[in-house]
């Protein structure tokens, strides 16, 4: 055993030093990657949890503009915050962002905490982002295991089985703290990021222009497409949801937020629900209505679907225009009116912004 632990020291050593001279001269450029402003690496890093570079980078950029430090994005209403955020999914983030930075606000002078154990503490923050946030913030020398990472150590030491199973992942962690050098922590956590996003990828990886592929053992063993092993894919249910589509005379639309706690927790949408088996699209919404709003509607017509897509389901969003004819649409409590032109402060479902736009589009045909 101790033949083996300092033989993968000494492998370590080697990819570190390699790694971080490929890093040099490969570093992806990024605007969160040009500052040492511990706010900004945060939102930056919250951001990037199950996202893509290039689609987090114009949501940086404007999401600073309107809150550029702690105290603006804590003393911002959650409406606002969500405004700034929609579109960018998992909405989760931004409501854990704002709950952090209330309580960093109130019980840490407004600063973010420099050690994994006080970042893990916070709402929204697990090992890896604790991780990536002390390394990249503050040259912590600690490792990280986002996907990436994950992906890279486990090819890297050949480790078999499910990286998402405990036992795993509690070696690949053991893994990716060996490759940290002393000082060096910030570059080792860009850097095994980077190989991961453009080298070492999911599918048909660049094993040739890996800079560690002499000493990779998947490669070496000819594994490097089984490891990690696929996950099997399942089936994506897609399922009807009708939309009632309430519109006064002014052109405004009426909206409820949604359950903080739920699904697209306290984004604005559509009274809605979905078709039950067996049900006709009006009988949904009918049924829709009575349950969520109490009151008997007339459905007019129908003024468009949209498909969407979520990351386990899949949806098409029917939109009805109505009229009630029994009882009054509620009024405060969580609802209220998008104006006619579409804007405004209230953060809507992907979904429910398509049929905005729809219904806009059909207005000026």
């Amino acid at each position: 055993m101790k033949r083996s632990t300092e033989e993968y020291q000494r492998k370590a050593a080697w990819i570190s030093v390699a790694l971080l001279r490929w890093f040099r001269t490969a570093a992806r450029p990024m605007a969160w990657r040009e500052t040492r402003d511990p706010y900004r690496i945060w939102v930056s890093e919250i951001m990037l949890q199950q996202t893509r570079v290039e689609t987090v980078a114009p949501y940086y950029d404007r999401f600073l503009l309107k809150f550029p430090d702690m105290r603006s994005l804590a003393a911002a209403p959650i409406d606002v915050v969500l405004k700034a955020w929609e579109g960018l999914g998992y909405y989760s983030r931004a409501r854990n962002l704002h709950r952090a930075a209330g309580i960093l606000v109130s019980c840490h002078g407004a600063k973010v905490p420099r050690t994994v154990e006080e970042l893990e503490a916070l709402p929204g923050i697990g090992r890896s982002t604790a991780g990536a946030i002390a390394a990249i913030a503050f040259g912590a020398d600690v490792p990280i295991l986002d996907s990436n990472a994950r992906r890279v150590v486990a090819r890297l030491f050949a480790v078999e089985g499910d990286p998402r199973s405990s036992a795993v992942e509690n070696v690949l962690w053991g893994q990716s703290a060996r490759l940290v050098r002393k000082g060096k922590g910030r570059d080792t956590a860009l850097a095994v990021m980077d190989l991961g996003a453009v080298v070492c990828l999911p599918n048909a990886p660049r094993c040739r222009e890996c800079p560690l592929r002499s000493r990779c053992s998947s490669r070496l063993r000819g594994l490097q497409d089984s490891i990690p092993p696929k996950r099997a894919k399942k089936a994506i249910p897609h399922h009807d949801v009708v939309a009632a589509v309430f519109r006064r005379a002014d052109g405004a639309l009426f909206l409820m937020r949604r359950l903080s706690d739920g699904l697209l927790g306290g984004l604005w949408a559509f009274p809605s629900g979905r078709r039950d088996p067996g049900e006709t699209l009006e009988d949904a919404l009918r049924r829709s209505l009575r349950e969520k709003l109490r009151v008997r509607a007339v459905i007019q017509r129908e003024v468009g679907a949209v498909r969407h897509a979520y990351s386990h389901y899949r949806i098409t969003l029917h939109g009805f225009l109505c009229r009630t004819t029994g009882g009054d649409l509620p009024a405060g409590g969580g609802t209220g009116w998008l104006p006619g032109h579409g804007e405004g402060m209230l953060a809507l479902p992907r979904a429910d912004r398509k049929l905005v736009e729809l219904i806009h589009r059909e207005e000026e045909r």
